[in-house]
Formats: structure tokens, C-alpha cells, sequence
């Protein structure tokens, strides 16, 4: 890590984001801006679509019981990484650096930038071929392939910005957004025949509710995992509990259940298209344009954290460099035939964070220490073992949420490795000292 050097009242690392140090107490925020900032990471285009694949499958009182235990399962597993990331005011590819070792973090790092540049191409991809589609006759500046590259440039610059970047856009749009979908539900259910109609609708293709769980925890089961990329900023751990409950629970809750209620009521299974149906097609587009933006510049953010943790260029460069390749990537569709590689990958997150909470709460007494003189192993071998049989339990065992049977097995792995073989540092290869 570079020394830090001090510019005024201002430091070198702060302006780069404090992508590899701690985050300073006097830039430390509230609950305010933790909640949004987390609250925009949530609401996104696929919570919309996740809702309206519940509308076709089940009744209102069983899609908010689905609703409620999958964003709580999301609130408890988010907010212990987050809860770390605020204690000690880093990143989660910063807290492995104690759990996977110095050079073993490198990797982390790495899988972190692969799987969120990655769904980073997926949703530029998605943004531009979905404006297409709404907008036909927009002309160029709504075709696939220019709205696409035009989607991924306006995302970049918020994660450009870094934190102050999220938080001004959060601030604008998460109100946006609830008032728009709150006004679409609203013509919705009128259009149907009031709450009654709504109430009493039989579903067409049912979908149990365990089934609805899977899928709203499997949705965001990665990006929980790097929650602390949001919360190194809250003014400390209870901050960070609040604000990623109301991430989950509040924001993640609301905008699934308004995809509910608008394909409940219209039949469309197609939110946008839906608010098009019912005249409000500014709705859509602002709403398609801020819930994506809001999600999609959190992951080039998180990757560019991982990369950070791990390359000698500041986190600025690295987010133009990254996002400008996923940009083209996106908008050339290419993304598109490795979505099913990051599923695979998303189920390796999850296990990242069992580890580093395993690590951090049970075997650490949460306290690890940063800068200067602080020794950290090259690489803990048992910290990748539990990681790779967290996954290999995550992708055999078919019963449950796989992204939380990885999690779980992976926390009780490299709690019993660590306890027998890992003690007289055995598996606990070499030593760094930070300069």
C-alpha cells in the first residue's frame, strides 16, 4: 500500500476514493446516506422483474411473506460483512487481506472485478437492447447498440466519482423512483378493479414460496457479499446494520412487490412495457434509466475496489480502463454468452464472505489492523479450502438457497480447520509486512 502523503487537509489516498486504506473518521457518513446509497445498489431492473414472475405465481399475502424472509436472510448475511467493512472502514477485498492473506487477497480481489464487471457488460447489454424495445422509433440515440454504449458511459462517471458519486445519485434517485412506481402501481390496481380484484386474483402458473425465496435471495447473494464497499463509509457498525437493512428490507421489498402488483394487475409481464400501457412512458424511462444506473455503477465501484486491492494505479484509472472495456463488451452483446459463467460465478461470493466473517467475528475477536508495520501471512491455505468446499457444497447440495448453503458451509469449515490444523500456523504460508 502507498504511503499516504498529505496535500492540505486532504490526503492522496482520500482523493483516490481510500480504495486501499481505511476510510477517515471525519469522512465517515450517517444513516442517511448509507441507507440510500445501499437502497439505490437494491433497486434495480431484474428486483421489477423478479416481482412479476411472482405475479404470475402466487397470491399478494404470499408474495410479501416470500418478500420479507428473502430480504431478511439478505439484510442478516449483508449486514455482517457490512458491519466488518464499517468497523474497520475498508473494502471486502481489504478485510481479506487478514482473512486469505496479502497475496491470497489478490484473487479475491480479482474474482470480485470478474463477477461485477461482468454483470457490469450483462446490464449495459440489457439497458440498451430494453430502451430499443420501449423506444423503437426514438431513432439512433435509442438503438440497441447506441444506447447500450451511451447506458455504460452515464453509469461510469457516478463510479468515477467514487462514494460521493453513489451517494448524490441515490439521494436523486431513490425518491425518483419509489414516487413513479408507487404512482404506476396505483393506475395499475385502479385499472384492475381496486385492491379487491387484486386480493382475490388467482394465479395462472404457481410458484411456491420456498421457490420465491431461492429467488430473491439468489439475485443479490453476490453483491451482498461486498457489502462493506458501501458501509467502510458508515460512522460505525450500527450505521451499517440500518442502512443494509433498509437496502433489503425496505427498498428491495418495495420495488419487488411494485413489480408484483403492476404484473398482478395489468397481466404484463413486462414491467416497462406495462407502464407504457398505461401511458406513463416518462415513468418507464426514468425509471429504467436510474434503477440501472443506481446498480450498475455499485459494481463497476466494487470492482474497481478489487482491482485496486491488487494493481499500482489509482482506483479513477482503473474504473475508466474497466468500464469502458465492459462498456464495448456490453454493447456489443457480447456479454451475453457468458451470463451463465457468472452465475456460476456469483455462487463463489458468498463463500468469500462466510470466510472473512468466520475469520473476522469468531476467530479475530473483529478487530484486524491496518497501515504501516502491519504483518499479514502471504497466503492462509485453510481460508481457500473452506472457500472452494463452501462452493462445492453450494453447487451439489439441491436443497435450500445454494448461495447460502455455500455461505453456511463455509463459515463452519474454516472455523473447524482453523481450530485443529490451522493451529501453530500451520497452512499459513509466509509473511508481508506493509510499507
Amino acid at each position: 500500500m502507498p504511503k499516504e502523503k498529505t496535500q492540505g487537509n486532504v490526503t492522496v489516498q482520500s482523493q483516490n476514493d481510500n480504495a486501499t486504506q481505511r476510510v477517515p473518521e471525519n469522512e465517515k457518513k450517517g444513516f442517511c446516506s448509507i441507507a440510500f446509497v445501499a437502497a439505490g445498489y437494491c433497486i434495480c431492473m431484474s428486483g421489477l422483474y423478479t416481482g412479476a414472475a411472482m405475479g404470475f405465481g402466487m397470491n399478494f399475502k404470499e408474495a410479501i411473506l416470500a418478500v420479507i424472509v428473502g430480504n431478511v436472510i439478505l439484510s442478516v448475511y449483508g449486514g455482517l460483512i457490512g458491519a466488518a467493512g464499517a468497523r474497520e472502514g475498508v473494502s471486502t477485498s481489504m478485510l481479506a487481506r487478514h482473512t486469505f492473506g496479502r497475496e491470497g487477497s489478490k484473487v479475491i480481489g480479482i474474482l470480485l472485478a470478474a463477477v461485477m464487471a461482468g454483470w457490469y457488460a450483462v446490464q449495459v447489454g440489457f439497458f440498451g437492447s430494453t430502451m430499443s424495445a420501449l423506444f423503437p422509433n426514438g431513432g439512433i440515440i435509442t438503438s440497441q447498440y447506441v444506447a447500450a454504449f451511451w447506458g455504460g458511459i452515464l453509469m461510469m462517471v457516478t463510479a468515477y466519482m467514487g462514494y460521493k458519486g453513489l451517494n448524490i445519485l441515490s439521494y436523486i434517485a431513490v425518491p425518483s423512483i419509489a414516487i413513479l412506481s408507487v404512482v404506476g402501481v396505483c393506475v395499475a390496481v385502479k385499472g384492475s378493479g381496486g385492491w379487491n380484484a387484486i386480493m382475490n386474483l388467482v394465479p395462472p402458473k404457481p410458484m411456491t414460496i420456498s421457490a420465491s425465496i431461492v429467488a430473491i435471495v439468489g439475485s443479490f447473494a453476490g453483491g451482498a457479499a461486498a457489502q462493506s464497499d458501501i458501509t467502510r463509509y458508515a460512522k460505525d457498525a450500527k450505521t451499517s446494520w440500518l442502512g443494509t437493512v433498509f437496502g433489503y428490507l425496505i427498498a428491495n421489498t418495495f420495488v419487488i412487490l411494485a413489480g408484483y402488483l403492476i404484473t398482478a394487475a395489468t397481466g404484463e409481464s413486462d414491467p416497462p412495457v406495462a407502464f407504457l400501457a398505461m401511458g406513463l412512458g416518462v415513468a418507464a424511462l426514468l425509471i429504467l434509466i436510474l434503477a440501472q444506473w443506481t446498480t450498475n455503477d455499485n459494481n463497476l465501484y466494487t470492482a474497481s475496489l478489487g482491482l485496486s486491492n491488487c494493481l499500482p494505479f489509482s482506483k479513477h484509472k482503473i474504473v475508466v480502463v474497466t468500464g469502458v472495456l465492459a462498456t464495448i463488451v456490453g454493447a456489443m452483446g457480447l456479454a451475453d454468452y457468458f451470463t451463465a459463467w457468472l452465475n456460476i460465478l456469483g455462487v463463489a461470493l458468498p463463500p468469500v464472505a462466510g470466510v472473512i466473517i468466520c475469520d473476522y467475528y469468531f476467530l479475530k475477536g473483529m478487530k484486524y489492523e491496518y497501515g504501516a508495520g502491519t504483518v499479514y501471512c502471504k497466503v492462509n491455505a485453510w481460508a481457500f479450502i473452506s472457500m472452494i468446499g463452501g462452493m462445492v457444497i453450494g453447487f451439489t447440495v439441491h436443497w435450500g438457497i445454494a448461495s447460502i448453503n455455500s455461505l453456511a458451509a463455509s463459515v463452519v469449515l474454516h472455523l473447524v480447520l482453523m481450530k485443529t490444523l490451522g493451529r501453530g500456523n500451520s497452512g499459513i504460508i509466509g509473511e508481508e509486512t506493509e510499507v
